[in-house]
């Protein structure tokens, strides 16, 4: 299938930058101490989940329930949930999974920690749980030092629940960083907050496992952070403009193509492609290797573009391929990816997790 075969509004995925991706990331860290454990909510797809679990990645980390069970049911076998999980329903199909993967969960809650381990003792499963710390983004996770330590020390005194260390996410406040040097500055100040946390735990007696924190725009920063352990990355794979800082070297392996199907004026086209097939999360998407022309609003089913360069031969007809501003959030719109070669279409890919928000 070429190309121009593609019926539009579509994911286009550039298998050979997607691969040069994984293989940065994987040879960044290959003499290093910590590991990674990518982030899947970008891509929801089992089939760039095993292309990086070949290439040396731990398992991989989502952020939903639904997402666990869809990996899980491909075979991926170890999955960490970088979320809270507390209604019981969920408890139970958290502890149903556990009987085909290793799955473990974040908490930073006692009262959730005696949920689970009720379920789990019930069903005769040891359920890893992992410690949120706030360490700075003021979203879940209990806060460091001794109120995390006494959620170790509760999680390692109940059955049916092992602790398997810590997590604190810091990317929210790297991502807005305006220069890499404060970027490093404000990771480095929620990293120790974490790092500081896991020798109290260590002090205490207890044994801690993993220390997981880092994004893609601070993947480097948390690599060289003495006491990390893992890596939870996720854009770097698929990469979008949010996350396309100084120091962060991927390549634009996704893009939406889109039909230009009105050119109502010289200073205006319409393309086929609105809210419903672009995030609108951290702004607007970016033609690709075209200058002239930019996205300034989206309804449900139309892009509006300002023809910045009016003399532009854009006609009705045409294909442009744009580059989505928030990854995550546009690819779960979509149903599948066209593996691209080239202007070939290799493969298609269902995007299997894509809804799974449960």
């Amino acid at each position: 299938m070429d190309r121009s075969q593609i019926e539009t509004p579509a994911l286009l995925l550039d298998y050979e930058l997607l691969e040069a991706n994984v293989r940065y990331m994987a040879k960044y860290l290959d003499k290093k101490s910590v590991k990674l454990r990518p982030h899947i909510k970008c891509h929801k797809t089992p089939e760039i989940a095993r292309i990086q679990i070949d290439a040396g990645a731990d398992g991989v980390m989502v952020a939903k329930l639904g997402e666990a069970s869809v990996m899980a049911d491909a075979g991926i076998g170890d999955i960490a949930i970088a979320n809270q999980v507390v209604q019981e329903t969920k408890i139970r199909r958290l502890v149903d999974i556990n009987q085909c993967a290793r799955v473990s969960v974040a908490v930073d809650n006692p009262a959730i920690v005696d949920r689970i381990s009720a379920v789990a003792t019930e069903r005769d499963v040891d359920i890893s749980l992992i410690v949120e710390v706030n360490v700075g983004m003021n979203r879940c996770g209990v806060m460091p030092g001794k109120p995390a330590l006494k959620l170790a020390e509760k999680v390692n005194a109940s059955r049916g629940v092992i602790f398997a260390g810590l997590m604190g996410y810091e990317g929210g406040i790297a991502a807005y960083a305006k220069s890499f040097e404060e970027r490093e500055r404000r990771c480095h100040e929620c990293y120790k907050r974490l790092v500081d946390t896991k020798e109290m735990i260590r002090e205490a007696g207890l044994e801690v496992e993993t220390v997981s924190t880092g994004a893609t725009t601070s993947f480097s920063i948390a690599a060289e952070y003495p006491g990390i352990t893992q890596i939870e990355a996720g854009t770097y794979a698929l990469m979008d403009l949010h996350h396309k800082l100084d120091g962060v070297p991927f390549n634009y392996a996704l893009t939406v193509l889109t039909t230009v199907i009105s050119r109502p004026s010289a200073d205006r086209a319409i393309i086929d492609g609105g809210v419903k097939t672009f995030s609108e999360t951290e702004g607007f998407p970016k033609a690709k290797d075209m200058t002239g022309i930019e996205v300034y609003k989206l309804t449900e089913e139309h892009g509006y573009l300002r023809m910045t360069d009016p003399s532009l031969d854009i006609n009705v007809g045409d294909t442009i391929e744009f580059i989505p501003a928030y990854v995550a959030t546009t690819v779960n719109l979509h149903d599948k990816f066209y593996v691209m070669k080239g202007d070939r279409v290799e493969r298609v890919w269902k995007i299997a997790a894509r809804g799974r928000v449960d």
